[in-house]
């Protein structure tokens, strides 16, 4: 009788322990069960978050903005969640570090038919209103995947380009290339002008104004992108070689004008001293001032010592 029940009691044991071991399998499944039913939405410090429903009962249409540095927000199950970056960003032509090839550069004709080669640096940021930003992504994000690392470049290229083309290309025929090339104040105005032009045909080309300044933070005015652009070079050096040519020979020019100016000065001070002294004086009076004939006070009933210069002594050959 002990032995039936020892094997009872254990029997009995089993029984609890695979009851536990059942029951944590069970609540693993309905953990599962429910991380596939609820979904959880997070965003960088750097990146606000777009979300979309996407569940099998329901549209999929825009319901919320995730904010920057979000953690675990619950959202539905299948929905989805579209970043898009809100820090300061840029896009590059030609040069190191470009998004483009790094001797890509905008060809621009001037005023007087020079072709000038521009490298050129925008800088701005993404406007995050919730409806703007909604806009700019089921109009140009979706279709670029803009959402990406790679889309967002493959975007620029698609938009930015063609309006930096048509801004340079339209404010260039105002400015002479040598004012571009060797005037500061010139390709600063140039620069401004084509920032303006810049900022109003991107946005009539993507539809808003998605993009703002660098400066912009979400609660100020979206302001002007930032449009920087390097020296305009001619793309026929020889232009360069016949400025740099035309600019030495100005500067002998300036040179011997003011060589001119000098000897005539010079001249007119000898026209004043002989009308003074007589030709015979302005004679006497160089030949004093250069050291060939010295010049003694005497005193009067004084005696005088005249010394008599010594011949220098010549070496014979």
């Amino acid at each position: 009788m002990a032995k039936l029940g020892n094997a009872t009691a254990v029997a009995k044991g089993g029984n609890v322990k695979m009851k536990v071991v059942g029951g944590l399998i069970l609540a693993v499944i309905a953990l599962i069960i429910l991380l596939s039913i609820f979904n959880f939405a997070s965003t960088d410090a750097n990146r606000i978050g777009l979300h979309y429903g996407g569940g099998v009962i329901e549209d999929k249409k825009f319901k919320s903005i995730i904010p920057p540095g979000s953690t675990n927000k619950l959202i539905g199950p299948g929905d989805k969640l579209y970043t898009y970056p809100i820090d300061q960003r840029s896009y590059i032509i030609g040069g190191a570090g470009a998004d483009t090839d790094d001797a890509d550069e905008v060809t621009v004709v001037s005023k007087d038919n020079v072709r000038l080669g521009i490298r050129v640096q925008v800088y701005f940021t993404l406007n995050r209103d919730a409806k703007v930003l909604q806009q700019f992504h089921e109009r140009i994000g979706l279709k670029t995947e803009a959402y990406t690392t790679e889309g967002w470049d493959k975007m620029l290229q698609a938009y930015f380009r063609p309006q930096i083309d048509r801004a340079l290309a339209a404010v260039g025929t105002d400015y002479l290339w040598n004012e571009l090339y060797n005037n500061e104040a010139r390709k600063t105005k140039f620069q401004n002008a084509a920032a303006t032009k810049f900022t109003d045909i991107l946005a009539a080309a993507v539809g808003d104004d998605y993009f703002c300044g660098p400066s912009y933070n979400g609660t100020n005015a979206c302001g002007e992108l930032s449009f920087t652009i390097q020296k305009p070079t001619p793309l026929d050096k020889g232009i360069i070689d016949g400025l740099e040519a035309k600019q030495r020979a100005e500067l002998a020019k300036q040179a011997q004008e003011q060589k001119n100016q000098q000897i005539n000065v010079e001249l007119q001070s000898v026209k004043q001293q002989v009308a003074l002294l007589g030709s015979q004086g302005y004679l006497l009076k160089s030949a004093i001032e250069s050291g060939k004939i010295q010049f003694m006070v005497i005193p009067q009933n004084g005696n005088v010592s005249i010394p008599v210069p010594t011949p220098t002594a010549t070496t014979p050959r």
